[in-house]
């Protein structure tokens, strides 16, 4: 009998994305799940470890646990203990373990029950560099509908050893405003003003009155994600890949409420690290959503070197990241007719939105 469970990735610099994956396992204990990378990049870094929990006879990784330990080493001896920041997810010091282009790097986990789990050493190559990140608004007509939005591509370089061991992926951002003050709950067969604390905003009698500033009225919001691009000779032409369509920004009124700043990351992959995300996007390749579960075998990069039986599933890898930037703004809409406000506020704090923080990107500047 074999079990089905999804999982979450985190890999991207700068960014956490969501991507559940549903593998097939060997019958048995529910697995754990590790989750994690180390980049060229400025750290910290974050593993996360879950473990399959079962709801209506499928097992949903949602349930993070906490280990012993676990650690982050390089091939020439230095080690990094990581610190559990909430439960179940593990983060290097801000001035911790940097990752090294050249350097080979495994990942260490000892369970609470005694089960001890290594990656196979991965090494961090890197990145070619990356041309420009560009858009192009776009039409098209769904059920007598026109759907307007803006398509993301990329163009990129490859390097002379054309081992085409490349990931890219689009991070979507954009700001929202939101309206908390204006926030109303039930009282008896009708609804009064209750202002969320955050706002700002006091209710005196039957007005509001602003005592601070308000800390929940803006947020930004990272946009739901897209499938990656894995490299592919058809893409190359002339040494370079040319016009890769990376993404899709739908001209929505929030998501185009001031601009919308998008990020095309490329990794550089390790041969093991490109044979997971080719299984993943095998899978992946006959559904509509990166978040649909479907079965199939991924392969994971764990071996066991402890404790009783169990398995493990995920993948700790090393990546050489580049990337290139650009903002679409309301200018690039063609039709500025298009463009409307929001047909309904958001009276809340922000962060409820969804994939929404009140922390300003550094980039947004």
């Amino acid at each position: 009998m074999k079990i089905k469970f999804l999982y979450v990735l985190f890999f991207f610099l700068l960014s956490a994305c969501v991507d559940r994956l549903n593998m097939e396992v060997g019958a048995g204990a529910s697995p754990v799940v590790v989750e994690g990378y180390i980049s060229d990049q400025p750290g910290p870094y974050r593993i996360e470890i879950s473990k399959a929990i079962e709801i209506d006879s499928k097992l949903e990784v949602k349930n993070r646990i906490s280990v012993r330990r676990l650690s982050i080493s390089d091939n020439l001896g230095t080690t990094e203990d990581l610190t559990e920041i909430e439960q179940g997810i593990y983060q290097t010091k801000t001035n911790g373990i940097r990752g090294e282009v050249g350097k080979a790097y495994t990942m260490r986990v000892e369970l609470l029950d005694g089960r001890i789990y290594e990656s196979i050493p991965d090494t961090i190559r890197a990145s070619s560099g990356m041309k420009d990140t560009y858009f192009n608004f776009t039409e098209q007509v769904v059920d007598d509908a026109s759907q307007y939005g803006f398509d993301v591509f990329f163009d990129s370089y490859i390097d002379d050893n054309k081992d085409y061991y490349y990931l890219w992926k689009m991070i979507g951002t954009y700001q929202i405003d939101t309206t908390p003050e204006l926030h109303v709950e039930s009282c008896g067969e009708a609804t009064c003003p209750r202002p969320r604390p955050c706002s700002g905003f006091v209710l005196e009698g039957n007005a509001l009155r602003q005592i601070a500033p308000c800390e929940c009225c803006t947020c930004w919001v990272t946009l739901d994600e897209s499938l990656p691009v894995l490299s592919d000779k058809q893409f190359v032409s002339g040494g370079t890949f040319d016009k890769v369509k990376i993404g899709y920004v739908p001209l929505d009124s929030w998501i185009f409420m001031h601009r919308v700043h998008v990020r095309v990351n490329q990794l550089r992959l390790s041969r093991q690290a490109f044979a997971f995300w080719t299984a993943v996007m095998a899978q992946k390749s006959a559904t509509t959503s990166l978040f649909q579960p479907i079965s199939g075998r991924i392969p994971s990069n764990f071996k066991q070197v402890g404790g009783k039986q169990g398995t493990i599933e995920g993948i700790f890898y090393a990546v050489g990241i580049d990337y290139k930037t650009v903002f679409i703004n309301r200018l690039d809409v063609p039709n500025q007719g298009l463009l409307k406000d929001p047909e309904l506020k958001f009276n809340e704090n922000c962060v409820n939105y969804g994939n929404a923080t009140t922390v300003q990107p550094s980039f947004w500047n």
